[in-house]
């Protein structure tokens, strides 16, 4: 076992007073069996009462209303999180014929579309996905997401503020560069075009090992392995996910897993701040 302690901080300055806010943030640690929230805390300045609810993809959400005037919004999320040590690699895979049979299957298909299906974020053109390492009927899905993987992360440098949140497969790849969640748009795209099905993870990233992309939320992919499940992925770092990835939740890009959403009734200019802690116990 290993745990973490994690805090998320937000500060937004207001040039004019905000009347009236409604905030969605999802940034509450997954809860699942090989990672326990062990205990968590919220402060908000303006003081406000918290409701937890989960988004369409089953991922806790925090949610509250400030109905009166304000210039400054701060809000801090701490939780001490549990994880099982994680071996990425203890599996055996099935065999390439009966992964095969698997993947063409239109059941496969029909169970899986939401994470084969290519998004505004996660498109890419014929010409574009030729420029990667093609997946072949002969090829273990695993030694092809290894592969894609480590071409990936030797295709992009990374760039802090190169790229926005809006800022798509297809011009990552002529840029050449940019963070987390845009390694991550690339390999989904090119997993999804090779009929492998991958969906966008963010989460917290253990800060005391060296990590690119760790002082802020992380992004990294999820694809799955036919008859094993979903495998962890981390291009930004050519890593596979284990015990110093920390999840929050998972879609099909950054806009099913933006940490914070809201509704503002103001003018004028906004000054905001986030900032992440991770740290190993």
């Amino acid at each position: 076992m290993v745990e973490f302690d994690i805090q998320y901080n937000i500060v937004n300055k207001y040039d004019n007073p905000v009347r009236k806010a409604s905030f969605q943030l999802l940034v509450v640690p997954y809860r699942i069996h090989e990672q326990k929230v062990l205990e968590q805390s919220i402060t908000c300045i303006p003081e406000v009462e918290v409701h937890c609810s989960p988004n369409s993809f089953g991922f806790d959400t925090l949610n509250f209303y400030i109905n009166k005037p304000f210039s400054e919004f701060q809000f801090t999320y701490t939780a001490k999180v549990q994880k099982n040590r994680i071996n990425p690699y203890n599996f055996i895979p099935f065999p390439v014929d009966f992964e095969q049979d698997m993947m063409t299957d239109f059941d496969f298909y029909i169970q899986h579309h939401l994470y084969l299906t290519p998004t505004a974020l996660t498109s890419l053109n014929a010409a574009e996905v030729q420029q990667f390492p093609a997946f072949v009927p002969t090829m273990p899905v695993f030694e092809y997401l290894q592969h894609l993987n480590s071409f990936v992360y030797e295709l992009l440098n990374y760039v802090p503020d190169a790229t926005t949140t809006d800022t798509a497969a297809n011009e990552v790849l002529t840029l050449k560069k940019g963070v987390c969640q845009d390694y991550t748009h690339l390999f989904v795209a090119v997993a999804r075009a090779n009929k492998i099905p991958t969906r966008y993870v963010s989460g917290y990233l253990n800060q005391g090992a060296g990590f690119q992309g760790d002082s802020q939320l992380h992004a990294w992919a999820e694809a799955y392995l036919p008859g094993l499940g979903w495998l962890g992925i981390d291009p930004t770092n050519n890593l596979l996910a284990d015990e110093n990835y920390i999840k929050i939740a998972h879609g099909t890009d950054y806009k099913d897993c933006t940490p914070i959403k809201g509704i503002l009734e103001n003018t004028g200019v906004q000054k905001s701040n986030h900032s992440v802690i991770v740290i190993n116990q």
